[in-house]
């Protein structure tokens, strides 16, 4: 054989082989970060979705003037800086934060933008230097935070704060696509499947719950507790809640973060709300009992069908692969109702009445039920379900603008007594009528559910 061919045959055999040790060392290495840039390789409808939600504007580097939404046009006495100090944005919707390096830690600036209202506020005038994002805010507004360094390989929530490290995920992909492994491999996506998963693909609540709740971190790994305002050190869809002390209604003596009526009064506390509904408790429930309570339900009986409604992961699971009621681990979660790419726009989509897919429509409530009244006083074209059962009780950008998620009505009694923003008066209908009006219709309506309502929603 010509010396010439050996030779290439023999630079070329070495070729695959040392793109087969970088291959391998990619697969068996240590899961890393490989940012959203790379899964929108191969996940393309997905990672333009996400794009368009808040999820990657929560925290994101200044690249033109139409990153600040402020208004600087003009003088304000509460903005004490100026526009090109501004390195950083925190937010995009409802209020913006502005935010600046000093000696290598992030700090927000002394004034925020209220997006809708349209104003400037001062924001943490005096103590600005206590809050360094690293400690209370990167872990949830950036992905892939170590704890350890204070760094993070992106900024914004992207797909690996969900799914987390995507290295292996990726390595695999090309193991599957690769001449060089098929060498050794001739069916690389069986061997695959049978090393496990890649990356996380979970329905639980705890991959949302992370970062829609407040607290503080536990020991771990020498890390004192105490020292984040956010879970660390924590794979998505693990029970976060093990190792992180939680901000509940409780302990929250001074009612700043909920209110007495037992449902949130601050943001970024979705998680709690949810713990504490029904939705929470849908699957255990079922399980527990021979006979469903929902009025909404027409069996006699359970079996796995309820749980199309019980059960997140019975209704997001792929045919022939739905867990059965024993084996089914969770209830209602967050997925259910937001797609967590955005494909839908129901992460903010208020209009899309996602409730009617288990709550049928027209049965009557509890409390009118009795009366033989309808579910609701008000015109069906004029409320949503979440008017009613997810009122606006958390204030952010100025006003109450987020709705609790604890899926609970808030009679407006507890206004009277709480000063908590009531179920009748903080949507687009009532308004503009005096509290002792709506008392007084609500009373009607339902008589005497106001007492027995506040007993469930303080439990």
């Amino acid at each position: 054989m010509n010396k010439f061919v050996i030779g290439a045959v023999v630079i070329c055999v070495s070729t695959l082989l040392v793109e087969g040790l970088f291959a391998h060392n990619r697969y068996t290495g240590e899961v890393q970060f490989v940012t959203s840039e790379r899964c929108a390789e191969c996940h393309q409808l997905q990672h333009a979705s996400w794009q368009q939600t808040l999820h990657p504007k929560i925290f994101r580097p200044v690249k033109s003037d139409d990153d600040i939404l402020g208004d600087f046009s003009k003088p304000d006495p509460a903005v004490t800086f100026k526009k090109e100090d501004i390195k950083f944005v925190v937010g995009s919707k409802w209020e913006q934060v502005y935010v600046h390096m000093v000696d290598g830690e992030y700090y927000p600036l002394t004034a925020k933008w209220m997006v809708m209202q349209k104003k400037w506020v001062p924001y943490k005038v005096n103590d600005w230097k206590e809050t360094p994002m690293t400690k209370q805010c990167n872990g949830c507004h950036t992905t892939g935070f170590d704890p350890a360094t204070g760094k993070f390989t992106e900024f914004g929530v992207g797909c690996e704060s969900c799914h987390g490290p995507g290295s292996r995920h990726v390595a695999h992909r090309q193991q599957e696509q690769s001449s060089v492994c098929a060498l050794c491999h001739s069916n690389a996506r069986a061997t695959n499947l049978k090393l496990g998963a890649d990356i996380v693909r979970s329905v639980a609540p705890s991959v949302c719950g992370q970062c829609h709740t407040r607290g503080k971190n536990g020991e771990s790994e020498s890390i004192p507790a105490g020292t984040f305002d956010f879970p660390v050190n924590n794979t998505p869809g693990d029970d976060f809640t093990q190792n992180y002390k939680q901000k509940v209604a409780k302990n929250d003596t001074e009612q700043k973060y909920w209110w007495g009526f037992g449902i949130s009064k601050d943001r970024h506390q979705e998680f709690a709300d949810w713990n504490n509904s029904k939705h929470a408790k849908a699957l255990a429930n079922l399980q527990a009992s021979d006979m469903p309570r929902s009025p909404s339900c027409s069996k006699s009986k359970r079996d796995d069908k309820c749980m199309n409604c019980h059960s997140t992961d019975y209704h997001l699971a792929k045919e022939g692969m739905k867990p059965t009621l024993e084996t089914a681990k969770y209830g209602v979660t967050c997925v259910s109702c937001h797609e967590p790419h955005g494909l839908d726009k129901q992460a903010h989509d208020e209009y899309e009445n996602k409730c009617g897919n288990c709550h049928l429509a027209n049965f009557s409530s509890r409390f009118g039920a009795a009366a033989k009244k309808s579910h609701a006083p008000c015109p069906a074209d004029k409320v949503t379900c979440a008017d009613c059962h997810m009122p606006r009780t958390v204030k952010t950008g100025g006003f109450f603008s987020l709705r609790n998620h604890a899926f609970r009505i808030v009679p407006p009694q507890a206004s009277l007594q709480e000063a908590i923003p009531n179920s009748c008066q903080n949507s687009d209908c009532h308004k503009d009528k005096p509290l002792a009006w709506a008392i007084k219709e609500f009373d009607r309506h339902y008589p005497r559910a106001a007492d027995e309502l506040r007993q469930v929603n303080t439990n």
